[in-house]
């Protein structure tokens, strides 16, 4: 970072790591939206069962394992800021089509099934840009600070989105409230187009082949133990809640029956916990240390999902439990994110922190489809709560990946 830069830091973070917090915060926000929208269009217009709704879920989450590896190298070599406009574009087009088609009687699952693919797409990538941005732009110490003011956005975002993703689907249908992710990706456009950003340093000269850059990511993350157990608990946990989200929507909507905007109200409710949980992350970590707050963070998680199918009767018992689940959830889930991204910053080098990233999400995303698949056969067959309850158990058990690794003994590592 140059002497120009670290002035503008001296009493914050600086004005480029501004701008694409703010860029990101604002298509968050808009993704919150289509997160209820998208299948609930599938639920109320197409009359999706279990099963489509699983399979929607995994097209998002297939292109994390299709092209994760190769979009890593992708950010490893190209400017940053151009990877994010052009993705945040891509995604603003696609998701405008969707109300489009609906209101001209041509939107299919098919449609919906590639609309969400290719968002899938665009969004692996620029996921991996803003990851791959934040050491570029932040200096070593204040990543924590960093991460933590990221995390906190993020939570946010899930508190605000669902209250907004209700009222929207209320007001204007589900279909013609996903216009509201398309304007978001719009806007972040604009917030990167106006604020400087630096761009990432190009590669060296002969820097070999995309298969030989593939590879230095990956056994950068698989060669070192606590990489790799935290990247396998991840994954495991995402597998269980990826199937546990198959069928949450549709257990709330037709086991609960709630309309769209009280789910987005108690969604909302219980994403507060996220809020609590970025706010708390760096005290927790100082004071059980590293490796023990992320195996109590996804314990906590794990018990959230559990949650949400413990009580179905009275009705308004039943919505408190599903709103005190989703706070449990997201206070586990903001504490362990804000520490295991650390982990990567730590651990790895700035020049491969695409290819790492682009590595860890590919296993750990690569297996959300997997998940969401299971969790919408099972949700077909043994039933919703089944899947519910099932699926938060295993979850728990991805803690044992961390237990078992040098990561259990570690107060903390050097940014």
């Amino acid at each position: 970072m140059n002497p120009a830069e670290i002035s503008t830091t001296a009493r914050g973070l600086p004005r480029s790591y501004l701008a694409v917090l703010a860029g990101r915060t604002v298509s968050e926000l808009g993704s919150e939206v289509t997160v209820l929208a998208l299948p609930l269009t599938a639920i109320t217009l197409l009359e999706a069962g279990p099963a489509q709704t699983g399979l929607l879920l995994a097209c998002g989450r297939a292109p994390n394992l299709m092209i994760g590896l190769f979009a890593g190298v992708l950010v490893d070599r190209l400017p940053h800021r151009c990877i994010l406009l052009t993705a945040n574009l891509m995604m603003a087009v696609t998701l405008a089509t969707i109300p489009i088609l609906a209101s001209l009687g041509q939107l299919g699952m098919f449609l919906l099934y590639m609309a969400t693919t290719l968002v899938g797409t665009a969004a692996v990538i620029a996921d991996l840009a803003y990851l791959a941005c934040v050491p570029t732009v932040v200096d070593r110490g204040r990543l924590v600070r960093a991460q933590s003011s990221w995390q906190l956005s993020r939570s946010g975002v899930v508190a605000v989105g669902p209250f907004l993703a209700g009222w929207l689907v209320s007001a204007f249908s589900a279909p013609f409230a996903i216009l509201a992710d398309s304007a978001s990706f719009v806007l972040a456009t604009a917030l990167l187009l106006l604020v400087p950003m630096r761009a990432a340093e190009p590669p060296p000269a002969g820097s070999g082949s995309v298969l030989g850059q593939i590879t230095e990511g990956l056994t950068t993350v698989f060669g070192n133990p606590i990489l790799r157990a935290v990247t396998l608990a991840t994954g495991s946990f995402i597998f269980c809640y990826n199937a546990y989200s198959a069928v949450f929507l549709l257990y709330l909507t037709k086991h609960l029956a709630l309309d769209g905007w009280t789910t987005g109200v108690v969604l909302s409710i219980g994403a507060l916990g996220g809020v609590v949980g970025a706010l708390t992350a760096s005290w927790a970590g100082r004071t059980i240390g590293l490796g023990p707050v992320l195996m109590v963070a996804l314990a906590l998680s794990a018990a959230g999902m559990t949650l949400t199918a413990l009580l179905t009767q009275p009705r308004w018992a039943a919505i408190v439990c599903v709103a005190l689940s989703q706070f449990v959830l997201w206070f586990g889930q903001e504490i362990y994110n804000v520490h295991q991204v650390l982990v990567r910053y730590a651990l790895a080098p700035d020049r491969v922190q695409g290819r790492v990233n682009a590595s860890i999400r590919s296993v750990v995303w690569g297996l959300a489809p997997l998940g969401a698949l299971l969790g919408g056969v099972v949700g077909a067959g043994p039933g919703l709560r089944t899947t519910l309850l099932a699926s938060s158990v295993l979850g728990a058990v991805s803690v044992l990946w961390i237990w078992r690794s040098p990561l259990r003994h570690k107060h903390s590592l050097h940014l």
